[in-house]
């Protein structure tokens, strides 16, 4: 790759940089699109540096653009979409972000050279030229490249400092350009840098901070990202809750790994969809708030529960009690809400943070299945595929096909004598759900009366009391006690649950 000087350059790119080199200025590429291209592969944006200012930039760039945006024109960006390329081109700058601020100051500049000594890795800092294709690598870029290391442009606290968002830049350039291969690794100077000052991570915004959270999380290599993450003390700074699960113990007959390697197991093994991603990263984050141990007495067998391992004595019999059994009791709820906490922190759309905590409340219910005594029944797994689907707004965010995904990826980080029976039973349910599915679009099913039907029907005004009948006339239509088209048993059914329940006592 160090013997690698040009790169091909798209045909639109090189008419634009014409344009450019006739007003008197340079355009290169930079940045991802010039990494990605040595690599072999491509970028899905293309970046470009140049000394033309702001105004200038519209300027040149106008006549080539379908669309035009000038959002980070304070920054010195100008972005285009032209056949086909979402482009962006910013003048030669240095940014500074200064103690306590989200927003850096920007110098522009006139020199290339200045433009990538400002960047932030070597791997980062490759040009290439949009006339000739010539690559300019003035600090070693396409070396590290092919040694698969991050190494900061110059003094690392100064690359740091810059922008502390570059501490996780550089954990995500770990986790998605590694393969089995040719793993990436930072230098020791770089995690020295990164561990000192993580701390300076809390000047960032929460939506930075997300996207390079959500890159992490769905590339190829996400638990080795996450457990650098952690390493470096930064996440800390992203899901602080998440450190809980570090060393964690578990009930060895079902799971051989701590809560936390367990997580990185289930993580790994899910397909990169960013809600089942992060469904798998919150999935047992609420086990560590849950945890109990249960005891046993020696004498008389007496079952008990404790927050601690010591030995205490029976209530019952006076005996010594020892500890068993761990236990994390509804585990999935307290998970639930910490992940909608810790997503509303990071700014995600609110479709997002009830998708993911819909889907970590109900990540137990398949195990219900493995565990019971008596088959479920039809109206039991139509329940089942009812009370999973989730849909707002006329949006459907999660179904009990993404519940199974996730269920098929937390059998994976079974103990392996249990994964076996786990794994016959998660395909014993998933070929259940598909046999009900096939009498009915489950997920469709709904009462015969909505709420203007019932509000008409008792004479009433919007309020509370709504909810609850149509959920009981729903679920006579999920058991099969009642047709979707028969409003006459529906009302008959809703008088007399309104009767049996005192529905309108209070008023």
């Amino acid at each position: 790759m160090t013997g690698v000087n040009s790169v091909k350059i798209p045909e639109p790119l090189s008419r634009l940089g014409e344009d450019f080199r006739e007003a008197g200025y340079e355009l290169y590429l930079v940045g991802g699109y010039v990494r990605d291209a040595l690599l072999g592969g491509t970028h899905p944006e293309v970046d470009a540096a140049t000394g033309a200012r702001p105004g200038e930039v519209k300027r040149l760039l106008r006549p080539h653009a379908e669309h035009l945006w000038a959002v980070g024109e304070r920054f010195g960006t100008i972005g285009a979409h032209l056949s086909g390329y979402d482009v962006e081109v910013t003048t030669y700058r240095s940014d500074l972000y200064t103690a306590g601020s989200r927003h850096p100051e920007v110098d522009f500049g006139d020199s290339l050279e200045e433009d990538l000594a400002r960047r932030d890795f070597t791997i980062n800092a490759i040009a290439a030229d949009t006339l000739s294709g010539g690559v300019l690598d003035p600090f070693g870029g396409r070396e590290d490249l092919e040694r698969g290391v991050i190494r900061p442009v110059g003094d690392p606290l100064d690359r740091m400092r810059d922008d502390p968002l570059r501490m996780l830049r550089a954990v995500r350039f770990e986790a998605t350009l590694s393969e089995p291969e040719k793993p990436f690794a930072m230098t020791p100077d770089l995690e020295k840098a990164i561990r000192e000052n993580a701390g300076w991570l809390e000047s960032i915004s929460a939506e930075r901070i997300r996207e390079e959270f959500e890159k992490i999380l769905v590339s190829k290599n996400v638990s080795g990202g996450l457990r650098t993450l952690v390493r470096l003390g930064l996440m800390r700074y992203v899901v602080p809750e998440f450190l809980e699960t570090l060393a964690v113990e578990q009930e060895a007959e079902f799971h051989h790994k701590d809560v936390f390697e367990h997580t990185l197991i289930v993580v790994g093994n899910v397909e990169p969809d960013p809600v089942l991603r992060k469904a798998a990263f919150f999935h047992d984050i609420g086990k560590p708030r849950t945890l109990v141990y249960e005891h046993r007495c020696t004498f008389c067998g007496t079952k008990s529960v404790s927050k601690t391992t010591g030995e205490g004595e029976c209530e019952r019999c006076g005996g010594r009690t020892v500890p068993k059994k761990v236990h994390f009791y509804g585990h999935e709820n307290v998970g639930a809400a910490i992940a909608r906490r810790a997503m509303k922190r990071l700014a995600y759309p609110k479709d997002d943070v009830d998708a993911v905590s819909h889907l970590v409340a109900h990540h137990m219910r398949p195990m219900s299945y493995a565990v019971g005594r008596d088959p479920w029944t039809d109206s039991a797994v139509r329940r089942f595929v009812r009370d999973t689907h989730l849909v707002r707004g006329g949006r459907t965010l999660a179904t009990v096909d993404t519940l199974l995904k996730l269920a098929r990826a937390d059998i994976t980080g079974s103990a392996p004598r249990r994964r076996r029976v786990a794994e016959e039973s998660w395909r014993s349910l998933k070929g259940r759900v598909e046999e009900v599915r096939e009498q009915d679009e489950i997920e469709k099913l709904k009462s015969p009366l909505d709420g203007n039907d019932l509000m008409a029907m008792f004479g009433r005004g919007p309020g509370r009391w709504i909810k609850p009948l149509k959920d009981y006339l729903e679920g006579e239509v999920v058991e099969g006690r009642l047709s979707q088209d028969d409003t006459e048993k529906a009302r008959e059914l809703a008088h007399a649950y309104a009767r049996d329940h005192d529905l309108f006592e209070e008023e």
